[in-house]
């Protein structure tokens, strides 16, 4: 697999501009083709699930669109070697940059949260290559060569990357003045919290509003969609403040706040994915572990009611 990643990168760098869009396209359309009946139904249902549509041809269009955008983003991500800084400002367009240079500024590290929204890779690169300290929290790859060949990519835009177990350094990279890269939008399982995404409970990761507490680090939120082929807006938020562990907070009173700002968050995310419905991840299943962590309280509620009913007979 990374043999013939680099070698598929090293024949996309090497071909027109045109030829590149053109086999960007194809993949897009190779991956519609072959995804899961079962996926395309999932996405449909949970686009008109959150409102998005009521229409049922609308929102087989929207999925279709959300999954044959990954032609295109790998094409972006295999040509890597192609980008300097230069290039690659040509193909962003910042907006609230500001908010991230009076941080860098500042000498403190901020949590930078985002989401599968967009070409969040090319996110990530357009942070690093921009200067900022950024330090991208991803998922490891089942497949180690796949594996290998992300993180080499990611490091070759200047990204320093660090695993989900990765707490301790997470800390300590923080408090020097580093960027905390977070993509929140998944199903985190048992791990999360409760809190409202479009109008259902759902369990969102809360690790950035829990690791914001540690030293009262910023939390901006930013995320990236395409205004054209090949090019990208980013869009950053202004900074949320949490808390100071040092503050006379009770434990309730902390765990309050861990909730509201990652509701705010989830609200932001909301709204962004409301107005560009076609460049947000559908395929993945978002609220698998909320309903069945409902199923088993659910199950324990019936239990109860049964022991109960014995106990009084």
């Amino acid at each position: 697999m990374y043999i013939f990643m680099k070698c598929l990168s090293f024949f996309i760098c090497h071909i027109p501009e045109y030829m590149r869009r053109s086999l960007g396209s194809f993949l897009g359309s190779i991956f519609w083709l072959f995804c899961p009946g079962k996926r395309k139904r999932l996405a449909q249902k949970q686009i008109m699930d959150c409102g998005i549509t009521d229409d049922a041809e609308k929102a087989a269009a929207i999925a279709k669109a959300s999954t044959v955008r990954f032609g295109p983003m790998i094409i972006e991500v295999l040509s890597y070697p192609r980008y300097t800084k230069e290039s690659l400002e040509r193909k962003i367009t910042w907006h609230g940059k500001e908010y991230l240079d009076q941080v860098r500024d500042s000498g403190e590290g901020l949590l930078f949260v985002t989401s599968h929204a967009g070409n969040w890779e090319i996110l990530g690169a357009g942070l690093a290559m921009e200067g900022y300290p950024l330090i991208s929290v991803a998922q490891q790859q089942n497949s180690k060569s796949a594996d290998k060949f992300i993180n080499e990519y990611r490091t070759m835009m200047k990204q320093h990357v660090t695993y989900k177990t990765g707490i301790r350094d997470m800390i300590r990279l923080l408090m020097s003045g580093h960027y905390i890269g977070l993509l929140m939008d998944q199903d985190p399982g048992y791990t999360g919290i409760m809190v409202r995404f479009f109008g259902k409970d759902t369990l969102t990761a809360d690790g950035a509003a829990k690791l914001a507490g540690i030293n009262n680090s910023p939390i901006v939120l930013g995320l990236i969609h395409s205004d054209g082929p090949y090019h990208h807006v980013i869009d950053i938020m202004p900074p949320v403040r949490i808390y100071d562990s040092e503050s006379k907070l009770s434990k309730e009173e902390k765990k309050k706040i861990v909730y509201d700002v990652t509701q705010k968050l989830n609200d932001l995310l909301e709204t962004h994915i409301r107005k560009y419905p076609e460049e947000w991840f559908w395929l993945h299943n978002r609220w698998k572990w909320t309903r069945r962590l409902k199923e088993k309280k659910a199950e324990k509620e019936a239990r109860a009611m049964q022991e109960d009913t014995v106990t009084e007979n």
